[in-house]
């Protein structure tokens, strides 16, 4: 049984990851910033430990870490889920308290987190972390530039931990989704369908034409990703970011 925390696990990718863990018998610590996630992490019992925490929040982060160090000694695998959207506007147009915002949740927890939970993995001289980023990072897309930089530093702190981590026998890599199949995606497809005119499935039409295999991503396949990271089969496999994404492109 590995003991796993995962942040933002109330909802999405992070719920599917984490009962896909639970459903395997692993121990599962989740945070989420929404009561709702929280309470059905709960009441479902996907989670031994379910927390309301803002991972943005310093404290309230160390705050969690500190609850499930008072159940174990170690954690076997961290997930950094979290990704906020942060705003859409040109950087010129980025309020400040927004783009501080995006990083603090997208990468700062990250690098936090991490740093609580690499000493007792470099006693133990075993561990796995997971930072989940996104293929917005290859795409650029216009507009996003405070996600898109709070994910790419993602990637580099991942690069950074491997390096350092690699002699305690601890594994980091980076997942990065493409086009997912989710509620966030629909959101979006639907906020830019009310402000274009275009329909819906216009819209997801034009996006798979930049995906090689014209197709979206099941979270399954995410999850399942992370899953065969964390295990024994990957135990050479550390400093990577690998893609979940059909062949995401973005020229003609």
């Amino acid at each position: 049984m590995l003991d796993i925390a995962i942040t933002g696990a109330g909802s999405g990718l992070g719920r599917v990851v984490a009962e896909r863990f639970a459903r395997l018998g692993h121990r599962i610590f989740a945070c989420d910033v929404s009561d709702e996630g929280v309470s059905s992490l709960e009441s479902s019992r996907v989670a031994a430990l379910a927390a309301k925490v803002d991972v943005s929040n310093e404290e309230q982060l160390h705050g969690w870490i500190r609850q499930i160090f008072k159940k174990t000694p170690t954690v076997n695998v961290l997930i950094n889920n979290v990704g906020v959207a942060g705003p859409r506007a040109a950087v010129d147009e980025i309020e400040i308290g927004d783009w501080h915002g995006t990083l603090a949740a997208n990468l700062n927890a990250a690098f936090l987190a991490t740093r609580l939970v690499l000493p007792p993995m470099k006693r133990a001289r075993s561990g796995v972390i997971i930072n989940i980023s996104t293929a917005s990072v290859l795409t650029n897309p216009e507009k996003r530039a405070s996600y898109v930089v709070s994910k790419a530093g993602l990637e580099a702190l991942t690069l950074a931990v491997a390096r350092e981590a690699g002699p305690y026998n601890i594994r980091c890599n980076a997942v990065r989704p493409g086009m997912m199949d989710n509620d966030r995606l629909q959101r979006v497809l639907q906020r830019i369908s009310a402000e274009s005119g275009q329909t819906v499935e216009e819209l997801e039409a034009a996006q798979l034409r930049y995906i090689w295999m014209r197709k979206k991503v099941d979270m399954l396949e995410v999850a399942d990703l992370v899953l065969f990271l964390t295990s024994d089969s990957a135990r050479s496999i550390t400093g990577q970011i690998i893609a979940v994404d059909g062949g995401m492109h973005w020229e003609d």
